[in-house]
């Protein structure tokens, strides 16, 4: 099982997963061209996408996905209160709709070979869900855009061999950044996005012997720097390797095999 990143910021995300012979497309917050140019430095063609799974609809997540979609007749997987938000904000909303299929948090479901739990996280949107893919024994889960973490959410990764973990901000650098009061008081809330402390405590919440890849994203331009990430997750044990998502480059390929 194999996963690499896009790219993650507020720039735009998306994370494929690939497993058997599936391959998954965890958000599009990317144009078209956008998204071709990334899968094609991944050796991956768009035709050989079989779903996309969408975890909310802000734009830095959702951009692509109509077009994509509706270009290479795509499937399309997200709760209902995205498919809610999509309907008001997609002009020809009906151009996609067949391809629309509703899930709900805590109900899994299968893919080809990969079978997908979505995961309920506190964002300040509709109906935002969070991804954990599993195939043969292994899995690999993306959490971004999280204000805060619940027991269950640790439940449900705390057996992933491979996660995207937000680290979006540093509550030093939000507070006295140039944000607005407002602005600074949403990302920083519960229902808002994971600062380094949060992050580093959420990783260690859900370590295990076998948690063999951990990539930090969503890592704000304006109220992070990676000095500052890397120090908080100083001293991470060492079986883990620990790596970061740019906004341009993502990441590599990365292998992940069952416990």
């Amino acid at each position: 099982m194999e996963f690499t990143s896009l790219g993650s910021g507020s720039g735009g995300n998306g994370t494929v997963i690939r497993a058997g012979n599936t391959t998954l497309l965890i958000d599009c917050g990317f144009s078209r061209r956008a998204l071709q140019d990334r899968l094609n430095e991944r050796c991956v063609a768009m035709e050989q996408l079989d779903a996309i799974l969408v975890t909310h609809e802000h734009g830095d997540h959702l951009k692509g996905v109509p077009i994509v979609a509706r270009s290479h007749q795509i499937p399309v997987y997200a709760s209902r209160g995205t498919v809610d938000a999509m309907r008001q904000r997609i002009s020809k909303f009906e151009s996609v709709e067949y391809l629309l299929n509703e899930i709900e948090a805590g109900v899994a479901f299968r893919v080809k070979d990969v079978d997908v739990y979505p995961i309920d996280v506190p964002h300040d949107v509709k109906e935002p869900i969070q991804f954990v893919c599993r195939y043969n024994g292994a899995g690999v889960g993306v959490l971004t855009d999280c204000g805060s973490y619940t027991e269950e959410m640790v439940t449900h990764y705390s057996r992933v061999n491979g996660l995207l973990l937000e680290t979006n901000h540093d509550s030093h650098m939000l507070a006295t950044g140039p944000y607005p009061a407002r602005i600074k008081q949403r990302v920083g809330g519960d229902f808002g996005h994971l600062n380094n402390r949060q992050s580093r405590e959420f990783a260690q919440r859900i370590h295990h012997v076998n948690l063999q890849q951990l990539v930090l994203g969503h890592i704000s331009q304006h109220n992070n720097e990676r000095g500052l990430i890397e120090r908080e997750f100083d001293n991470f044990p060492s079986g883990t390797s620990v790596t970061y998502a740019s906004q341009d480059g993502g990441t590599d390929w990365l292998s992940v095999t069952s416990e």
